[in-house]
């Protein structure tokens, strides 16, 4: 394993070389609240098989931000021209659950290099950044170049938590285990349309996992509107997408044996309620994932 550092290389990252399709490199992120163990343990299902695979942190990792605000898209960049320049690859992936999805997308919609995207349960918008407590910044989640990327302002946060979390239980299909779900169906109609991840400004090859009825935000709302406009876009490059019924946020590889499973289905309610189709979705979503790589 070879340590990058904002120091030298101007990012945060592990890069595992692999044995497998070497002329091939895979940029992987976690998602929200996801440090650097979590955001290894996701990707070890590529590492494993043997690809060059570079682990990026994008904040909450040693060296980087807690706040989920101001983001730079610049790692990714010059992660990109890292692998290119120093490692002599020839193609990059990248692959990220969660927020780490919404990082993906709007990263290869402004790196060209990048010609193949993997998110999964993404979101299409970018929204206010917040602090760890859900404290409104005035600021966008993301940066390029110095400058804010175009974002929806989430002025619900202004409610203060206890209100949001009491509103949420009292909703008719919420409680207070989708108290996330709740906010982000609240700011739904309010997504301004600047706001929205520029997809057809890819370059790449993609593979959309998302599930019905996301526990976490509405990535069974997005993956539609993506491919949706896609199509209006005569998207020339291979989209594939995937909504399972039954399974939950943790979907992909994800790798939650460290995680009680009691604690899991306190905190997920489809892992509650679905347990058997829940593994079996991240078992398939595994086998898609590598498929997708390999017809890439």
């Amino acid at each position: 394993m070879e340590r990058c550092t904002l120091e030298k290389e101007g990012f945060i990252a592990n890069y595992y070389s692999g044995n497998y399709d070497t002329d091939k490199a895979i940029i992987s992120v976690g998602g929200a609240s996801c440090d650097e163990k979590t955001s290894i343990a996701m990707a070890e299902f590529l590492i494993k098989e043997g690809y060059n695979v570079l682990v990026l942190g994008f904040y909450l990792w040693n060296g980087l931000s807690n706040k989920l605000a101001s983001i730079q898209v610049d790692y990714v960049e010059k992660a990109v021209h890292w692998l290119l320049d120093k490692k002599g690859v020839k193609k990059i992936a990248m692959t990220g659950i969660s927020t780490g999805s919404g990082y993906t997308l709007l990263s290869a919609s402004l790196i060209p290099e990048i010609t193949c995207v993997i998110p999964v349960v993404p979101y299409d918008h970018v929204l206010e950044g917040t602090t760890k407590n859900n404290k409104r910044l005035y600021c966008s989640v993301y940066t390029w170049h110095g400058e804010d990327i175009p974002y929806t302002p989430t002025e619900f946060l202004d409610m203060g938590m206890m209100v949001w979390l009491r509103r949420a239980k009292k909703a008719q299909g919420y409680g207070l285990t989708r108290f996330m779900r709740y906010g982000y169906d609240q700011l739904t109609p309010k997504l301004t349309p600047e706001s929205r991840i520029r997809t057809e400004n890819m370059n790449a090859d993609v593979l959309l996992l998302a599930v019905k009825n996301d526990d976490f935000w509405p990535s069974d709302e997005a993956v539609p509107r993506i491919v949706d406009n896609l199509k209006i876009s005569n998207y020339a490059h291979r989209v594939e997408y995937h909504i399972y019924e039954k399974a939950s946020h943790a979907l992909t590889a994800a790798k939650i044996g460290f995680i009680p499973r009691t604690l899991i289905k306190l905190i997920i309610p489809a892992e509650k309620k679905y347990p058997k189709e829940c593994d079996e979705a991240r078992t398939d979503s595994v086998q898609r994932i590598l498929k997708f790589l390999k017809e890439w």
